[in-house]
C-alpha cells in the first residue's frame, strides 16, 4: 500500500507521484515508466529492455489510474519503445473513467502475463487501424520524451503541479514557468545551476515563504535560531524528494524533521568551531612563513583562502545527510559530507562560484536605499542633512539585506540538495531513498 502523502499527491494528479508507484508496481518486471503531464493530460512512457506488451500495458495503466481516482485527468496517452530506442514502438491514447478512489496502490501485474513483445508483434499491431491508436511514432510536442537520459531510472515528470484548466489536452501548452525539469546529468556546473534555477522558479512562492519564517525565527536567539536551520532544511529536503522522485509535502517533512531541530544548530555551531580552528591555525602558520621570507606574504594569502574554500565546500552539504538519512547526529553529517564531497571538490567549487555570479545583481538592492539618501546630502551639505540620511539609510540597508536574503537563501539550498542528490547517485547508484 502506498504511503498516505504519496496516495494523496498521486490522485491529485501529481506525476512524480503517478510515476514513482507504477515504477514501484513494475520494478520486478524491470520496466520504467516515466510520467509527465499538460493540462487534463496524462503522458506516460514505458520502457524496458525489450519492447513492452502494448495490450498489458495500457490496460494495467487503465485500470491503475482508474482506481486511484484521478478526477483531474481526463486523457492518457501511453508510448512504448525499447531501452536505449529514440522512436517509439507503439502508443495508444484513452480517456480515463473516473470512480471513486481507492485506498490501494496501483496494483502489481500479472506474473504470468507477456509483458514484452518482439518487434514483429508491435508490426503486426500497428497494421491495425483503431480510433485511439496511432502509427505515428514520434514524441508528442513539448514532451521531451527522446531526450531522456536513459539513466534515469527515476522517470520523466513534470514540474507543472498546478489544476487543470478546461482547455484541451493538446490545444493548450506549457508556459516556461512550467516546464519540465529533466533528470541532471552527472555532476556539472551547468546541469546543476540551470536545474536549480529552474526549481527556484516553479516553487517560489513555496520556498520564499519558508524563507520568510526562516528569517523571522532568526530574530530570536538560540531557539529562533535552531528553528531557522530547521526551515532551511526543509527546504533542502523538500527540493530533494523533487529530484529523486519521491515527492513528499512540507507539512510532512517538517513533522519528520522536529525532533531534528536541535542537530541542524549543533551541526552550524560544529562547522563555526572547525572554521575558527582552521583560520587560526592558518593565520599562525602564515605569519611564520611571512616572518621568514616577506615576499611570500600574498602568496600564503591565497593559499590561506585557498584551503579555507576547500575545507568549506566538503563541509557544504552538512545539513543534508541530517534531513534526508535516518541515524545521523550533527557530527556524522559532517562526516558523511566530507566522505560524499571526496574527490569532486572542483565540480563543487565551480558550482558554488557560478551561483554566487547568479546571485550578484540581487546586491544591487542594496544601491537603492543609496541613491534615496544620496539627493538629501547633496541638496543641503550640511551635517544636519548628513545625520538625516543616516537615519534613513541605516534602517533601508537593514530592509535590503532582509530582502536579499529571502530571495537568496531558497537558492542556496536547492543547490545544496541537487549536489547532494547527485554526488549519491554518483557513489551509491540511481535507487537514493528517503528514509524517515
Amino acid at each position: 500500500m502506498a504511503e498516505p502523502n504519496m496516495l494523496k499527491l498521486a490522485q491529485q494528479g501529481n506525476p512524480k507521484a503517478i510515476a514513482a508507484m507504477i515504477n514501484r508496481s513494475l520494478r520486478a518486471k524491470h520496466i520504467i515508466v516515466k510520467v509527465n503531464r499538460k493540462d487534463d493530460c496524462l503522458q506516460v512512457l514505458v520502457e524496458s529492455a525489450q519492447i513492452p506488451n502494448q495490450k498489458t500495458m495500457v490496460s494495467f495503466i487503465r485500470q491503475g489510474l482508474t482506481k486511484l481516482g484521478v478526477e483531474t485527468i481526463k486523457t492518457v496517452q501511453v508510448y512504448g519503445r525499447q531501452k536505449g530506442q529514440d522512436s517509439f514502438a507503439w502508443n495508444q491514447s484513452f480517456e480515463i473513467e473516473s470512480s471513486p478512489p481507492q485506498v490501494a496502490d496501483v496494483h502489481d501485474s500479472d506474473p504470468d502475463v507477456n509483458l514484452h513483445q518482439t518487434p514483429e508483434d508491435v508490426a503486426a499491431e500497428n497494421d491495425i487501424s483503431s480510433s485511439s491508436q496511432s502509427p505515428v511514432l514520434e514524441p508528442p510536442p513539448g514532451s521531451n520524451f527522446a531526450k531522456v537520459p536513459s539513466h534515469a531510472a527515476g522517470g520523466y515528470t513534470s514540474s507543472d503541479n498546478r489544476q487543470p484548466s478546461d482547455h484541451t489536452p493538446h490545444r493548450s501548452t506549457q508556459s516556461r514557468h512550467s516546464q519540465p525539469r529533466q533528470p541532471m546529468k552527472p555532476l556539472s556546473v551547468g546541469n546543476v545551476v540551470s536545474a536549480g534555477v529552474r526549481l527556484y522558479r516553479d516553487r517560489f512562492k513555496l520556498y520564499f515563504g519558508l524563507a520568510f519564517q526562516a528569517f523571522l525565527w532568526g530574530i530570536v536567539p538560540i531557539y529562533g535560531w535552531a528553528k531557522s536551520y530547521q526551515i532551511q532544511a526543509i527546504i533542502s529536503r523538500h527540493a530533494f524528494s523533487e529530484f529523486a522522485e519521491q515527492p513528499e509535502t512540507i507539512e510532512s517533512i517538517r513533522n519528520q524533521l522536529d525532533r531534528k531541530m536541535w542537530d541542524f544548530w549543533t551541526a552550524q555551531i560544529l562547522i563555526g568551531l572547525i572554521a575558527f580552528a582552521v583560520n587560526i591555525g592558518l593565520s599562525i602558520v602564515s605569519s611564520i612563513v611571512v616572518g621568514i621570507v616577506s615576499s611570500l606574504e600574498l602568496v600564503m594569502i591565497l593559499v590561506k583562502y585557498g584551503i579555507y574554500f576547500w575545507i568549506y565546500t566538503h563541509l557544504f552539504i552538512t545539513e543534508l545527510p541530517l534531513a534526508v538519512e535516518g541515524n545521523m547526529n550533527p557530527k556524522t553529517a559532517i562526516n558523511r559530507s566530507w566522505e560524499l564531497s571526496k574527490g569532486f571538490v572542483p565540480n563543487i567549487m565551480g558550482i558554488i562560484a557560478v551561483a554566487t555570479l547568479i546571485t550578484i545583481p540581487l546586491g544591487l538592492i542594496v544601491l537603492i536605499p543609496i541613491l534615496i539618501t544620496i539627493p538629501t546630502v547633496l541638496i543641503n551639505p550640511s551635517l544636519e542633512a548628513l545625520l538625516t540620511a543616516l537615519g534613513m539609510l541605516v534602517p533601508l540597508l537593514v530592509i535590503a539585506f532582509a530582502c536579499i536574503s529571502l530571495l537568496v537563501m531558497p537558492f542556496w539550498q536547492i543547490i545544496k540538495a541537487l549536489i547532494y542528490y547527485d554526488l549519491r547517485n554518483r557513489r551509491e547508484g540511481t535507487g537514493v531513498q528517503l528514509r524517515h
